[in-house]
């Protein structure tokens, strides 16, 4: 990865430019030399990468998706397929005429940046976890991506910071971890609520006087409409940054809400996209005003979901992933299941003024685009549009829904816990026509305890809730 400070400003036609340039090194250097999928793949299909001259050239090769990275029960090895080949002692690269990228003289491969130092798995939150190699080379680019996080949301050394993510192996938790390290901030790096549980990360946060918190939005949303419960003050509370699941502008407005309600003194909200399959994630400068993308480190292409055809700028579609500089685990046009509303879009941003691309709109997931039987025929059940419904209420403390088959018909089972002091009755009054109007399909609604609904979802022991359980035999 490049200095950011050239990265952060540069026209769009020079990125297009150094983006072409590193797809064709990465191709013929990399993934062609000693890369074992795609070299086969290259190979099978009888692919020459030295006709990818550039990024309008991508779609001339076949999509990566996550099920072709899964262990197989006659190849448990399977994931190691997509993980660079160290480099034989002494191997050195064929000499090229022309200047070396940015001018750098290109002195081959570096044996110990191809070697594995840890590794880190995907969410698994709809499939199961895919694993993904970092070698030293990756670890040096997840601290550069967060230190460039971290200066798109104007984090420096003297904010005190409570990261509530769930210590995993994943990069989500330990590229915030080395944010702070690398920017030398206090910070508590509490492991979320499975680790050090609800009541100890607000009383931390209270004990600390932490102006920033970093959490989930679902767990974010618990922690502050419980805060009174457990007896602790956000009045310093200045900024929380908003990660790792769904995140709708309704629930960032819902999140302002509540910080001004326990009293915080002021009510930044910010939010963070992170991508197992990009190794990184990405920060916005302001809500809606798009994810900014590292482009020397990851090439995204928007594509459509069902037939693959690359979308223009702020169309939406699936976020597609191509790895321009790194080892370890490497993709190409991997398929990411994420579903970007706004597109992307290569203008600079109207609010911070960089010109890096940028992810716009939510991020909804594929996998929660259901497939349903009415009564009258297939109904299209959009997941995270529920997800957004529910998230925005203020008198719903926990939910979730089951999808279940009544004879030849679906319904929607929603089982939740009010906030408290909420009429339970009311709330289903009127929520349960407004669910079924807006679905259409039939919809009941049950009340149930908070400890009930908290351990259905996992709220204490997944890296997020899990809100949505389809019964239905297919």
């Amino acid at each position: 990865m490049q200095a950011w400070n050239k990265i952060s400003r540069m026209p769009a036609p020079a990125i297009k430019k150094m983006q072409d340039e590193l797809l064709r090194k990465m191709l013929n250097e990399e993934l062609a030399v000693r890369h074992p999928y795609y070299r086969t793949l290259f190979k099978d299909n009888n692919l020459d990468p030295a006709e990818i001259r550039g990024v309008e050239d991508l779609n001339k090769l076949p999509f990566t998706a996550k099920e072709d990275m899964l262990p197989r029960e006659d190849d448990l090895r399977n994931p190691k397929k997509f993980v660079l080949e160290v480099p034989a002692a002494g191997e050195k690269k064929e000499k090229k005429k022309g200047l070396a990228l940015f001018g750098k003289k290109d002195k081959g491969p570096d044996i110990d940046d191809y070697k594995l130092h840890t590794l880190y798995f995907s969410a698994g939150r709809t499939a199961k976890p895919v694993p993904f190699e970092y070698t030293h080379y990756d670890l040096n680019n997840l601290k550069e991506a967060g230190r460039r996080a971290f200066d798109i949301l104007e984090l420096t050394r003297d904010d005190t910071l409570i990261n509530a993510f769930t210590y995993a192996p994943n990069a989500f938790f330990w590229q915030m971890f080395y944010s702070t390290i690398d920017i030398g901030s206090t910070a508590l790096q509490t492991g979320g609520g499975k680790v050090l549980g609800m009541e100890k990360i607000l009383k931390a946060m209270d004990n600390l006087e932490a102006p920033v918190f970093v959490c989930a939005p679902g767990y974010t949303l618990f922690a502050l409409q419980t805060l009174d419960f457990f007896g602790f003050s956000a009045e310093e509370l200045e900024r929380i940054v908003l990660g790792i699941d769904y995140i709708p502008m309704e629930v960032v407005e819902k999140t302002k809400k509540l910080m001004t309600a326990v009293g915080a003194k002021d009510q930044k909200v910010q939010r963070m996209y992170f991508v197992s399959e990009a190794k990184s994630g990405w920060a916005e400068c302001k809500p809606d005003y798009g994810y900014h993308t590292n482009p020397d480190h990851v090439l995204i292409e928007i594509v459509d979901p069902v037939s693959g055809a690359v979308l223009g700028e702020g169309e939406k579609g699936e976020v597609v992933v191509t790895h321009l500089d790194a080892r370890g685990t490497v993709l190409l046009r991997c398929k990411t299941g994420d579903i970007a509303t706004g597109g992307l879009v290569t203008e600079p941003c109207p609010n911070c003024k960089r010109t890096v691309p940028r992810i716009m709109g939510d991020i909804e997931r594929k996998s929660m685009y259901y497939e349903m039987q009415g009564k009258e025929g297939p109904v299209h059940f959009n997941g995270n549009h529920l997800r957004k419904i529910m998230m925005a209420r203020e008198d719903v403390l926990l939910w979730y829904v089951e999808l279940n088959r009544d004879q030849s018909e679906d319904t929607l089972k929603v089982v939740l816990k009010g906030v408290s002091g909420t009429d339970e009755a009311a709330l289903i009054n009127s929520l349960e026509p407004e669910l079924q109007n807006e679905f259409k399909l039939p919809v009941t609604i049950e009340t149930s305890t908070l400890d009930a609904v908290a351990n259905k979802i996992g709220l204490e022991k997944y890296i997020t809730e899990q809100v949505i359980f389809d019964n239905r035999n297919h």
